[in-house]
Order: structure tokens, then sequence, then C-alpha cells
């Protein structure tokens, strides 16, 4: 059994503080609190767009301004609910601070989610806290949560469809709440129609006895409104798109397999200990045990390739020692120093090798019983669409894959005998991930500040579709403006002119070239390369 027998709860009188049992769960809820308001610092600090940030403002500022719904042709995301609400939270002015701000509260819902999971199935409140806790001390997720991108937005919708679907296949409850959701979760990113078979599998295994008239109409509501919805916004809110699905889209299996292992493995480092101490299940293989030692065997000699041909087990392009999101041309000073990366990586495949191969023999519906198995449903539902990437394939996309199973795995940290040593290594690593965030993302603060200063120097000599100033300078003053005027888009975001007469790169602190220079824990200078 992975999970704990559920306990009856019973009424007793408040005792006194206790160090060894109050001290570490407050511990988790005070680095939960900080990872908010770290989130909310850094949400406010820079007035620039980050990321994709400014196509997705675009879409805002075309809402408020009464060009209705539309979706800049580059995005390969609709992510219609969030520019809704960016709208609505932002009262009209779509300031780049305002809208990341927006996201916050996704991101505290989903913390919350995911403890009421951990709940559910019975975790006790320490590892739920943990669980409620894990995404917000992800630096991953975190950096991610400081943009106005849709994954975080993404992520917690999954979460909110798996709350209420495990409603309605538990007790019919939250029915069409959970139709709605799934509506919702294709009109922000189309992979969102995956979960669609995911519930759908889920009241076939376990609400068939107790099948009501009220299920039949939502089941079929499940499947023709979200598919209803997608068809009518990409017909009516992209003009122009510069992708076809046939040019997204072709089977690729270990471009997905290959980083699943170091995924899964970053998302849950805190469970780390606990998956190491639980004993084994005792009993004979069986087709699904053997099935999972496949995937996690792949996945850890995808690790091996991965490392040889990319020098990192992670697939990029966010998290990496150099900081979040260096994308940028030259050679930036890393902020992770190369032990420390190295043993994230370490502890990242530990971790899964923990997980998948260790303890295979959990990963059976009858050891995972309903719930359990429902939430492993919609990660799989996640990751199965990342086979079909043909073009990229980010860490970021791993974040949907990793939510749903947090909860699972905090019930199974629950029954660990060795409860000290699991719950001292979940804090440690809590607590390392979120200072890992606070550190990558003031660097990348700084450096994206200076990257607009000096690619505002370099457009004062050079004409700015000459200038290479790397993705977001390209989106903000070339290809957004060229948009507005003629109507087209051209990808210069992402490649920027054909023959640059300037190139903005990074470079050391002490690079004698002109450039702008930017503090952090590993400072270093933003030069015009001509």
């Amino acid at each position: 059994m992975v999970r704990p027998e559920a306990r009856a709860a019973g009424v007793r009188r408040a005792g006194p503080f206790r160090l060894d049992g109050d001290l570490p769960l407050y511990a988790v809820y005070s680095l939960a609190a900080a990872g908010l308001i770290a989130l909310v610092i850094f949400d406010l600090s820079s007035p620039l767009a980050l990321n994709d940030d400014w196509m997705y403002a675009w879409s805002v500022q075309q809402l408020v301004t009464g060009h209705g719904l539309r979706v800049f042709p580059e995005s390969t995301a609709l992510a219609l609910p969030q520019v809704v609400w960016g709208a609505l939270f932002s009262l009209g002015h779509p300031d780049p601070r305002l809208l990341r701000l927006s996201v916050v509260p996704v991101v505290a819902l989903t913390g919350w989610i995911s403890f009421v999971l951990a709940r559910r199935l019975g975790a006790d409140r320490f590892w739920s806290a943990v669980a409620g806790t894990t995404l917000l001390a992800m630096p991953l997720f975190m950096t991610n949560a400081t943009s106005f991108m849709t994954d975080n937005v993404f992520v917690g919708i999954v979460m909110a469809v798996a709350l209420t679907s495990l409603a309605w296949v538990g007790d019919g409850r939250w029915r069409w709440l959970c139709v709605a959701l799934l509506v919702l979760a294709p009109l922000e990113r189309q992979v969102g129609l995956a979960l669609i078979p995911a519930v759908t599998l889920g009241l076939a295994c376990w609400k068939r006895r107790a099948w009501e008239r009220a299920d039949t109409a939502a089941l079929i509501a499940t499947w023709v409104l979200p598919v209803v919805a997608v068809a009518a916004a990409g017909r009516l809110v992209i003009s122009r798109p510069l992708y076809a699905p046939a040019d997204l889209f072709q089977l690729h299996v270990g471009h997905a397999v290959f980083p699943l292992a170091a995924m899964l493995g970053l998302g849950l480092i805190p469970y780390g200990a606990a998956l190491a101490l639980r004993p084994r299940m005792r009993g004979r293989e069986n087709a699904w045990s053997v099935a999972w030692t496949a995937v996690g065997v792949v996945g850890a000699i995808g690790c091996l390739v991965d490392l040889a041909q990319f020098g990192m087990i992670f697939p990029g392009n966010v998290f990496s020692p150099l900081g979040f999101t260096a994308i940028l041309a030259g050679s930036k000073p890393p902020i992770v120093p190369g032990l420390i990366f190295q043993a994230v990586e370490v502890a990242a495949i530990v971790t899964f090798v923990m997980l998948l191969i260790v303890r295979r023999r959990w990963w059976t519906p009858s050891v995972l019983r309903r719930d359990g198995a429902l939430l492993a449903l919609l990660s799989i539902a996640q990751f199965l669409p990342l086979v079909a990437v043909q073009v990229f394939i980010y860490d970021r996309y791993f974040l949907p894959v990793i939510a749903p199973l947090v909860p699972l795995i905090a019930a199974i940290a629950t029954a660990t005998p060795r409860q000290r040593v699991a719950r001292i290594w979940a804090t440690a690593a809590l607590a390392g991930g979120l200072a890992m965030y606070g550190v990558g993302e003031q660097d990348y603060l700084a450096w994206q500040a200076a990257r607009d200063q000096a690619a505002r120097l370099a457009y004062q000599s050079t004409p700015r579709d000459q200038v290479q100033a790397g993705f977001e300078a390209n989106g903000v003053y070339v290809e957004l403006p060229r948009y507005e005027r003629t109507g087209q888009a051209d990808l210069f975001a992402i490649l920027g002119p054909s023959h640059p007469t300037v190139t903005l790169r990074f470079a050391g602190p002490s690079d004698p070239r002109s450039g702008v220079p930017y503090g952090s824990l590993a400072p270093g200078k933003i030069v015009l390369d001509r």
C-alpha cells in the first residue's frame, strides 16, 4: 500500500509547541510565504517585458483597447484565459509588472490545491505542506512565474482539473466545474485537450457503478465543448499563424523520454530521502513494474546522452548553471557554481531512480488506488503530447507532468519510517531551491536590464533591424512595431537580422568592449560586438 490508512479524526486539546514536530512544519510554511513574497518583489522590480511577455501583453493591449481577443502569430499557445484575467487584474493597464502580478494568485492557488490533494490522499500535515511548497520553491517553476508566460497559469488549471475530477469520480461533486476547467485548459495551451481522455478513463474505471444521468451529460460536454472552443478560437483570434500543426508535431519519442528522468527528479528532489528510506514492497514483478523499469532505464540512458551532447542533463532553455534563460550569445559568467549544479543533477537522478526503478512496484493501479491512479493518469496525459513535439522541447514543458505527481509522492512520503531524516532533507531541499531562485532571478533581472540598455545604446547608431539584440529586444523594438504597421510577422524576435551590424553578447565584467555592466553574485557585462 502506497498511502497510509486513513485515521479517524479526533478532538484534542492543543498541546505545547513541540520542537521536533511543529518546527519543521512552520519552517515549510515560512518557505512557502517567502516564495510568494519573493515572487511579488521580483514581479515589481522591472518594467521590462521578460521572455515571451511581450506577445501576451500585446494580446491584453488589443483586448483592453477594443480590438477583441487576438493572438500574436508567433505564439504557439492561445493563452486566452490568462489574457482575459490579465486585462481584469490590471484594470485595463497592461503594464508588464501588473501582468506578472496577475500570475501570483494562480501560483498561490496551485500550492493550495497541492496541499488539499495531498491531504485527500492521506498525507500528514507536514508532507502536505511540503506538497504545497514544492513548486513554490522550485527554481524552474518560480522563474517562469516571474513572467506573464502561459506555463504557470496552465499548471494551475491542470491542478484545478485534478482536484475537481477527483471529486467528480469520487462522489459526483464539481462535475460541471471540472467540465468548465477542461474547456479552459486547451484555451490556455492546446495540449490541455489531452486531459479529456485521462478524465474519461478515470470515470470509466471508477465511476461506472455509481453512474448518473448528469454524468452522461457532463461527459458529452467534456468531449464536445473544449474541441469546439479551441476550433473556434483558432479561427477567430489567430490571423496568419506562423506555425501549422504539421510543422510543430511529429512523433519523436526520444525527444521527450530522454529528459524525463532529469525533469521528474528535479521536481521531486524534496522527496528523495523519503523515497530512499521507504521499505520495498513485497511481491513478484508484474507487467507494470517491468514497464516502469524500462521507462526508468531509458530515462537514465537519456541523461547520459544529454550530458554528453549538452554538458548537462536538463533540456534547457530556462534552467542551467549560467542562469535563467541565458540564451543571449557570448560567454556569461555562471550564476550557479559547477559543483552545486552537479549536486542538483545527482540529486535529480537519484530521486528518479528511487521513484521509477527501485520503487517500481508502487506504480500499479491496485497500489495507487483510485485517487493516486487518476493523478498519475493526468500526469501521463501531459507527458504524451511531448513525444510529438518536433520543433523544440524546453524544461518548462515538463511542469504540468510534474505537478500532479507532487501530492501523490507526498502521500507516499508520509509512510516513510525514518521521518526525521526525510523531513530534514525535504526542508533543506526546499530552502535550497528557494535560495537558488532568489539568486538566479536577481541575476536574470540584472542582465535583462543591462541588455535593454545596451540595445537602446546600439539603436542610437545602427538601424534597429540590423542589431541582434536578443529575443526580447528584437520582439519589442522591431517585430511588434513592424507587425502593427504591416500585419506581417516574420520571426525576427527569434532569428534577428541575417547579417547583423551589431550583436549583443554576454561578457565578463572586465571586457574592454563598449557595453553595459550588471551586478549580481556573478557580475558580467552586455557588450556591443561590431
